[in-house]
């Protein structure tokens, strides 16, 4: 489903002038001289349970417009409506952005250009699988969390419990997350003063993981092939598409590691398989040493052809010593597919 959005369009001065009259005008100047550096013109449109709509317009230099200006719409019609985003979402970028459009046009009393004018900057595409209970879908999150993911930095939502993980790119940033708890921590409060039926909701995303991808302009230029990406030209099919093809990637790490094997018992066994007693001894050894000293320690006391030949052979044998936190993954592994599961609808 389509979530937070960010598109703009071009305005002439007077379309800028009313809505810079009416919104928080933030300058930026040099003391001494007076110069003004730049100005910030943004408003916050309230809508139900607290979501906000953020409105900016500015000169058109940002976007290439030529002794113009621009306005900027960006925000969630979904929260906005529902105060939630979990499920019961839209699929039509060009319904979503109408609406937001007309909803900036009535708060301003203005005549804002027709959607064929509008311009997609941002858009975030998260679907919701229900894992059933809480359990499930801590004990997937903790199997993403001691994952290796060579050649991305990826951060977490809070501790080592289950919450999330995110990793932010140039073109997209995608993100796994508890949405239970997600929600208890940041919307919550949002209800306080609503006649909304929290309890029911709380029990009914109490399973609920949510996999998000923030596609950024520069995949939207990339894909489309062109620098001003226009609304009606987007749809739902292609940022889908985008959805999965971020998500495979990332997915794909987590399985290859997840097949690493990281038990004592399962190492020395792996060990024994592959290699004669002898070797099989000597890298279990070396395997121990790691897990009780560390990597570093072990690096500097072991000669450089031997450590990393034992290095490799244990990386063939598909062993992790890196000594995440001992999880048994035989009895936390969770059955479950995104490409394959039911999106929560």
């Amino acid at each position: 489903m389509i979530d937070t959005v960010k598109i703009y369009t071009m305005i002439d001065k007077v379309l800028y002038e009313k809505v810079k009259s009416n919104s928080i005008v933030k300058t930026s100047y040099h003391n001494s001289t007076g110069e003004i550096y730049y100005n910030i013109v943004n408003d916050h449109l309230q809508g139900s349970y607290d979501s906000s709509l953020s409105v900016r317009v500015d000169n058109g230099a940002k976007y290439g417009f030529v002794n113009q200006y621009f306005i900027e719409i960006e925000g969630s019609l979904h929260k906005i409506i529902q105060g939630y985003n979990s499920h019961n979402g839209f699929y039509n970028l060009y319904e979503v952005c109408s609406k937001l459009i007309s909803f900036v046009e009535n708060s301003y009393n203005i005549v804002l250009p027709s959607i064929k004018h509008w311009f997609l900057q941002r858009v975030d595409i998260a679907i919701c699988f229900d894992l059933s209970t809480q359990k499930n879908v801590i004990n997937y999150l903790n199997n993403l969390h001691s994952c290796d993911y060579p050649r991305r930095t990826l951060r977490n939502y809070g501790d080592f419990g289950g919450t999330g993980i995110y990793y932010s790119g140039s073109s997209t940033t995608l993100k796994i997350y508890n949405k239970y708890q997600e929600f208890k921590k940041h919307d919550l409060k949002n209800f306080k003063n609503s006649n909304f039926d929290i309890i029911n909701y709380l029990k009914t995303i109490e399973g609920f993981i949510r996999f998000e991808v923030e596609i950024k302009k520069k995949k939207l230029v990339s894909i489309y092939d062109n620098k001003y990406v226009r609304v009606r030209n987007v749809s739902y099919k292609d940022l889908k598409k985008i959805w999965c093809d971020e998500f495979m990637k990332l997915l794909k790490i987590f399985d290859n590691d997840l097949k690493k094997v990281r038990s004592k018992e399962k190492v020395e066994k792996r060990l024994n398989d592959l290699y004669g007693n002898l070797k099989a001894s000597r890298l279990y050894n070396f395997y121990l040493s790691i897990i009780i000293d560390g990597l570093d320690i072990v690096r500097k006391r072991t000669k450089k052809s031997v450590y990393y030949r034992n290095i490799a052979d244990l990386k063939s044998a598909n062993i992790d010593f890196s000594q995440k936190i001992d999880i048994d993954l035989d009895e936390c592994l969770i059955d479950f597919d995104p490409f394959s599961w039911k999106e929560v609808v």
